[in-house]
């Protein structure tokens, strides 16, 4: 079942994960080649408005992919470029990468390869919990005692309670 708010099942998504499926055979004789974990997408959600972002979960790596909703024709000399993507959670280095049938994407390594997991179910869990980093905001640092803008005791006034100047 997808929570609320995926949307793993977009179309885009669907041939993104077909297109790993078809490269499944020619991988499964390497040595990073996990048969515990399946292919599979998580958390596919629109991210801006030309773009989806999710986690591409295979038996040798865990990726998070931004895919433009509306295909962009492959372009070798982009493959490979470093672009830096702001996420909610901080800025992250993408690799361009891209497949005739797909277009251009982006991908972030999360784990690779991934034979670390050898429990059922440990990948999605993992995949899930560093999408929520990725896209939870980091918590605003807690104003300091004593700064002159915050209401309340300042240091001076704790240490010397007579002398407050």
């Amino acid at each position: 079942m997808t929570p609320a708010g995926e949307i793993d099942d977009h179309p885009r998504v669907t041939a993104f994960v077909e297109h790993f499926r078809r490269v499944d055979a020619g991988m499964r004789e390497l040595p990073i080649y996990n048969d515990k974990i399946a292919i599979e997408t998580l958390g596919f959600r629109p991210f801006g408005e030309t773009e989806l972002l999710g986690v591409v979960l295979t038996p040798w790596f865990m990726n998070l992919m931004l895919l433009p909703i509306k295909p962009v024709p492959m372009a070798m000399a982009e493959i490979g470029k470093i672009i830096s993507v702001e996420l909610p959670g901080g800025a992250r280095k993408f690799v361009v990468g891209g497949e005739e049938t797909v277009g251009l994407y982006r991908a972030h390594s999360l784990h690779s390869p991934v034979l670390t997991f050898t429990l059922p179910g440990q990948a999605v869990a993992e995949a899930r919990r560093l999408l929520a980093l990725l896209m939870t905001p980091p918590a605003a640092p807690p104003a300091a005692i004593g700064n002159g803008n915050a209401p309340g005791i300042n240091r001076r006034t704790m240490l010397f309670p007579r002398h407050n100047t």
